[in-house]
């Protein structure tokens, strides 16, 4: 059945003849070819008239006739009902908790325009655009004047209040402001400098397979998907080692509260539920802050401290550059490397083809399509700061655009066999770190990372089977991957 929220209150007729909604032609402009309103249900007015029932699907009175941009969404789910198919609820963690709704994508990468997800949640209008191709992806993140991070950069923590602790962080910016606060730590993330960690990277991962070697059965996301990201990201930002265990709960806690969205108010985000994490944070890192200005080292809280003390980023900066790579820094690469083995172990034709790949030294293009296929972060999000066409869509101002990498990168007008694992296809370019400004700073730091663990995974001769099913998270936002048992073979 379509999706049930807006059924059984109110449209608004328009001036061209038809319902705004779903373009149900009223009683004067019928047309013989559409589906025909109940002539004793309708009202046409040259002027905006008293809202109308519909008698297949609705929105209230607060529409305030935004009702116009829902038009192919609906049309869409008539579609729906005549097929006898079903369109799962983007905003339900439940759609996302047995696996990604790939078939959901793939049907809306298939319609024209963009797919319209009705919600009261992080939204000032009823519900927010789903953008899936590829192509519009990149030329919506090419315009941050027109589509802004400054409301929110993922869904559900979008419509963020104006006195929030986030507003700070870079990923809530657009130039100039954004430009001179990643030109800040963007400096220690430079290929040529992340170059410089292979060796104490590979140290970690040596540490992580040395331990695990007596060990016939282990949960392969607690012992290799969160130890190697934490204590690398301890490493680069200058924690004391002993402090690496915090990131995991941090970064569990962060995205846990992003998706706590039950009891909101109408058009309020799930930002409010992440202050405490993001207090406990920013105080942690006041306390690293201040004894790296008595003894500074070569890493990131000595630089980005140095930077607030010559007045080039505030305080506030501060703490949210560390709360962003604390949790983003970690969770990315903890992502991929769990669900990369989850995928290896299921599918014989992905693991032929990572041995093939490493075997012949090309490691970094099977990892390019781990990338690819999971879409460690599954979506961000911008908001529209005007009344603009968009793909083929009118898009109003405040309108939230959320941006499926998880969908566009397995975008058939740009992919070939797009579900397909092949490290040897000819397109190189994904969305797996987004585009544009906000491509992700750390995404060389990552793909060594994942380099050099599945090279000595090989080097080592581990072999593991599956040892239970594994449990994802239930997340909208981030492909989580919780717990992986496995066992040596």
């Amino acid at each position: 059945m379509p999706n049930r929220r807006l059924w059984n209150r109110t449209c608004w007729p328009t001036t061209v003849g038809h319902c705004g909604v779903c373009s149900l032609w009223q009683a004067r402009g019928r047309d013989p070819g559409r589906p025909q309103a109940d002539p004793n249900r309708t009202a046409f007015s040259s002027e905006r008239g008293p809202p109308i029932e519909h008698p297949l699907r609705s929105c209230g009175p607060s529409c305030a006739g935004r009702c116009h941009k829902r038009g192919g969404a609906v049309i869409s789910e008539m579609q729906e009902a005549k097929d006898g198919g079903t369109m799962p609820d983007l905003t339900d963690r439940r759609s996302f908790l047995d696996d990604v709704p790939h078939a959901a994508f793939r049907e809306i990468l298939r319609r024209p325009g963009l797919y319209w997800q009705p919600t009261d949640v992080g939204t000032a209008n009823g519900g927010f655009w789903a953008v899936t191709r590829f192509a519009d992806i990149v030329a919506l993140e090419k315009d941050p004047a027109t589509f802004t991070s400054t409301q929110g950069a993922a869904y559900p923590m979008t419509n963020v209040p104006p006195d929030h602790p986030t507003k700070s962080n870079l990923m809530l910016k657009d130039p100039p402001e954004h430009s001179y606060l990643r030109r800040a730590a963007a400096k220690g993330f430079a290929p040529r400098v992340v170059a410089n960690f292979e060796p104490w990277i590979q140290e970690i991962v040596g540490e992580v397979l040395d331990h695990v070697e007596g060990m016939r059965e282990f949960d392969y996301v607690a012992e290799f998907a969160q130890t190697i990201p934490a204590l690398v990201v301890a490493r680069v930002l200058g924690m004391p080692r002993s402090d690496s265990a915090k990131l995991v709960g941090w970064a569990n806690a962060t995205f846990e509260a992003q998706q706590q969205v039950d009891g909101l108010s109408a058009g309020e985000g799930s930002a409010d539920a992440m202050r405490d994490v993001v207090a406990e944070i920013v105080a942690y890192s006041e306390r690293i802050q201040k004894a790296k200005l008595v003894e500074p080292g070569e890493d990131m809280f000595t630089e980005l401290s140095g930077c607030v003390e010559r007045g080039e980023i505030s305080q506030a900066e501060f703490g949210q550059w560390m709360f962003l790579m604390m949790v983003a820094g970690f969770e990315t690469t903890h992502t991929v490397i769990g669900q990369s083995m989850r995928m290896y172990l299921e599918d014989q034709e992905v693991a032929s083809a990572t041995d093939r790949a490493v075997a012949e030294g090309k490691t970094d293009r099977a990892v390019d399509e781990y990338l690819r296929l999971i879409s460690p972060p599954m979506q961000m999000a911008r908001t529209a700061t005007r009344d603009v066409e968009f793909a083929g869509q009118q898009i109003r101002k405040g309108d939230v655009m959320v941006m499926y990498f998880i969908a566009a990168n397995r975008d058939p007008s740009v992919f070939s066999d797009p579900d397909r694992f092949d490290p040897w296809r000819a397109e190189t370019d994904t969305l797996a770190f987004g585009s544009g400004v906000h491509r992700c700073i750390g995404s060389s730091l990552a793909k060594l990372e994942l380099r050099i663990l599945w090279t000595e995974i090989r080097n080592r001769g581990l072999r593991l089977r599956l040892n239970g099913l594994p449990r994802r998270g239930g997340s909208t936002m981030v492909n989580q991957l919780l717990e992986l048992p496995v066992a040596r073979v």
